[in-house]
C-alpha cells in the first residue's frame, strides 16, 4: 500500500499545482495534465484495480480540495474513460505504441469524456463546439505526459519488483 499512498500524493499535489496554471484563455477546463504523469506511470507498473482505485480517489479528492460536484463529474468521467482506453491499449498492443501513443490517446479521450459529461449535464449539445480545440490541446499535453513517463517506468520498475507486481 505504500507505493499506492506516495502515487496519489503525488497525484493530488500535481493536480492542485496544475489548478495554478490556469489555460482557460486556450480551451475552457484545459489543464497541463500534471497529474496525468502519475496515473500513466501506473497503468504501466500497478494492477487495473490499484490504478482505478487512484483514479478514483484522485477525482474525489481533488474535487472535495478545489472544486466541487461539477467538477467531480467532469473530472471522473474523463479520467475513466481515459483510463479504460490507456489500460487497453498497454493491455493490447503494448510496446507497439509505447508511453506516448497511449498518453495521447488518453489525453483525447479525457477531453472527449468531458466533453461528453457536459452536453448532458448541460442537456446542450452546442457543447460539442469545444471538442476540436480541447482535443488539440490535450494531445500535446498527452505528447508531453508521455515522453515523461517514458522516462520514468523502466526507472521504477528497477527500483522494486514487488512494489509494482501486476
Amino acid at each position: 500500500m505504500a507505493p499506492v499512498g506516495v502515487f496519489l500524493a503525488v497525484i493530488l499535489a500535481l493536480g492542485l499545482l496544475e489548478r495554478m496554471v490556469p489555460l482557460d484563455f486556450l480551451v475552457p477546463g484545459a489543464r497541463l495534465g500534471l497529474s496525468n504523469v502519475v496515473v500513466l506511470t501506473a497503468v504501466y507498473l500497478f494492477r487495473f484495480r490499484v490504478t482505478l482505485l487512484l483514479v478514483i480517489l484522485k477525482c474525489a479528492l481533488t474535487s472535495v480540495l478545489a472544486g466541487g460536484p461539477a467538477s467531480l463529474i467532469y473530472s471522473a468521467s474523463g479520467s475513466l474513460l481515459s483510463l479504460a482506453a490507456m489500460w487497453a491499449l498497454v493491455r493490447r498492443l503494448g510496446e507497439r505504441i509505447g508511453p506516448v501513443g497511449v498518453s495521447a490517446v488518453g489525453a483525447a479521450c479525457h477531453g472527449t469524456g468531458q466533453v461528453l459529461a457536459a452536453c448532458l449535464v448541460l442537456e446542450n449539445m452546442g457543447m460539442f463546439i469545444y471538442l476540436p480545440p480541447l482535443l488539440l490541446v490535450s494531445l500535446i499535453s498527452g505528447v508531453l505526459v508521455g515522453a515523461i513517463v517514458q522516462r520514468i517506468v523502466p526507472r521504477l520498475r528497477v527500483l522494486d519488483r514487488e512494489w509494482f507486481r501486476r
